[in-house]
């Protein structure tokens, strides 16, 4: 599983995986933020809300609990302030969540350091959409008598409607409620109000991670893009270099390194198209020169005695000015000025197996529909003759016929003859090569025919294939990977 997420991984372009890596990296960093954040935020809660609340009841219960019963309802109207209100109540009610017990060991602590006596203690949160608590002058429908306290812990639930434990709630706070039940069994329950928190889509700590999050992304991709651009600049050159083609450097853009590489790959194509030129212009003068010399022993060769010898010197130097011709047209190859243009490509086979027809040859083209390709004309159809007198003259007939199908476009010629071993399908593509069952000097090859039309597919942006056909003979397939 490793190998294989590493390979996926490698698949993706560099702006990919850079993009992937600063994302990864950024949330995790804004999470541990957020996180560490937060629990700033609940440590500097719990002492300026939690603890003040503490001390404030606590001493309010040791004063309560020291007083007599009828000043107390005075004295819990006397301390309320903004934000604190204190009743008492006979009945109390568990809340159906957020019960805060670790507060409850903080309350009960400091209850005892001030001496005051208590018989059961709650603290939670309250939500004022939520649950209230009776006042002493309201018991619920249903309580027991105003002397006996309610079980403890009790699990009746006293809706909002039907109680209210103090002036109208503020909807934008909520309340941390402490309760302690003191000894003649009246519950002291203090209000605090603390500060809800903004939901996480608006709050300010949340927005402001987002906010660096886009900033920080937005410039690294930008600084990412920036890099790769250039590199996929470059591998798309280097894809579409062609040596017949004018070579336009590309613009050297981009960090040091990668203006490094891009004059380095103008540099090292500029080299390549020159040794390219120096041997095209080396076989051309080697062809060239070898012409006189080869049409002087021709005419020499005319006058030799007996008529057997002479007629084994002409064929030799027919051979040999062949081979020649053949040089000079793969060496003309790279250096073809002709356009590119849109052509019916089953109106071309048509015409070049018309030509075979014509000189009798046994060659039939499979009529297809209008198929247009880009390409060299003049090149295409020496290509196509290269390849039909190739099965020609090795498998006596050929058959020419066009097949398209998902975008691509096939020209394929296919013969009779004994084929190819499966070995050697590769070889006869490299020059001066032939095979010694099936292509030899007898039949009139030079080793250059398939050389040639794999040069010429090349140049027109196609692939030629060479396969045996299951019932004997040879298939070359010309493929358009992306016909126009």
């Amino acid at each position: 599983m490793i190998g294989r997420a590493r390979f996926t991984l490698g698949s993706w372009s560099t702006f990919g995986q850079t993009a992937l890596l600063i994302i990864a990296a950024l949330f995790l960093a804004q999470f541990f933020a957020i996180f560490l954040t937060r629990n700033v935020i609940d440590q500097w809660q719990t002492s300026r809300v939690v603890e003040p609340a503490i001390r404030r009841f606590t001493d309010v219960a040791s004063r309560v609990s020291q007083m007599p019963a009828d000043r107390r309802e005075s004295f819990m109207v006397a301390s309320r302030t903004v934000g604190e209100r204190f009743w008492l109540t006979r009945d109390m009610y568990m809340p159906p969540f957020g019960r805060q017990q670790d507060i409850e060991a903080e309350l009960s602590t400091a209850l005892q350091k001030r001496s005051v006596p208590f018989l059961a203690l709650l603290v939670f949160r309250h939500e004022h959409s939520g649950w209230h608590l009776l006042p002493l002058s309201a018991p619920p429908p249903g309580a027991e008598g105003s002397g006996g306290p309610m079980p403890w812990p009790g699990d009746r639930i006293q809706p909002a409607s039907q109680g209210f434990d103090g002036p109208p709630p503020d909807r934008t706070n909520d309340d941390i409620r402490l309760a302690a039940q003191l000894p003649d069994g009246i519950w002291l329950v203090g209000r605090f109000h603390v500060f809800r928190p903004f939901p996480l889509i608006l709050n300010p700590l949340f927005l402001s991670q987002i906010a660096l999050f886009v900033i920080l992304l937005s410039a690294t991709l930008f600084w990412a893009s920036r890099i790769s651009r250039p590199l996929r600049i470059l591998a798309e050159a280097a894809q579409v270099l062609q040596p017949q083609e004018k070579f336009e450097p590309i613009a050297v853009k981009g960090p040091r390194e990668v203006q490094v590489a891009i004059s380095s790959f103008n540099t090292m194509a500029q080299r390549v198209r020159d040794l390219l030129a120096e041997k095209d212009r080396m076989l051309s003068a080697i062809g060239h020169d070898l012409r006189t010399p080869l049409a002087s022993l021709r005419i020499r060769a005319e006058s030799v005695e007996p008529e057997a010898e002479r007629a084994k010197f002409v064929e030799t130097i027919d051979e040999m000015t062949a081979m020649v011709e053949e040089i000079l047209g793969l060496a003309r190859l790279g250096h073809s000025t002709e356009p590119k243009q849109l052509v019916d490509l089953s109106a071309l086979a048509d015409t070049v197996v018309e030509e075979f027809r014509g000189l009798g040859k046994d060659v039939t083209f499979i009529e297809a529909p209008r198929t247009t390709v880009t390409m060299q004309v003049n090149l295409v159809r020496r290509l196509l003759r290269n390849l039909i007198d190739n099965a020609v003259k090795y498998g006596e007939k050929a058959q020419v016929s066009i097949r398209t199908s998902d975008g691509t476009v096939e020209l394929v010629i296919e013969d009779e003859g004994p084929g190819i071993p499966e070995s050697q399908l590769g070889e006869v593509l490299q020059p001066f090569t032939r095979l010694d069952r099936s292509r030899s000097r007898t039949t009139g090859g030079t080793g250059l025919g398939l050389s040639i039309a794999d040069a010429i597919a090349k140049s027109q942006a196609a692939t030629l294939i060479l396969e045996n056909r299951d019932g004997g003979g040879l298939r070359a397939t010309v493929k358009w990977t992306a016909a126009e």
